[in-house]
């Protein structure tokens, strides 16, 4: 299950990102967990995911271009 922040929507909204995007660069793209914290990343096709996890939900905090400034 996937919950997304109003952060996250508005970002997506900004940027044309959908929802089906955020998900695949979830499931298939490379991931990686920062090491002070628990968000994990999420990057593919360009896009990155930033998120967070609880139990079976992915929390989307925010969603950007891959190698632009956050």
């Amino acid at each position: 299950m996937y919950f997304y922040t109003q952060h996250a929507l508005e970002k997506m909204d900004s940027l044309g990102i959908e929802r089906q995007e955020v998900e695949q660069a979830i499931e298939k793209g490379m991931k990686w967990k920062e090491q002070q914290r628990e968000m994990w990343h999420a990057q593919m096709s360009g896009t990155e995911i930033v998120f967070t996890k609880e139990n079976d939900t992915f929390i989307i905090v925010t969603v950007y271009l891959a190698g632009r400034l956050k």
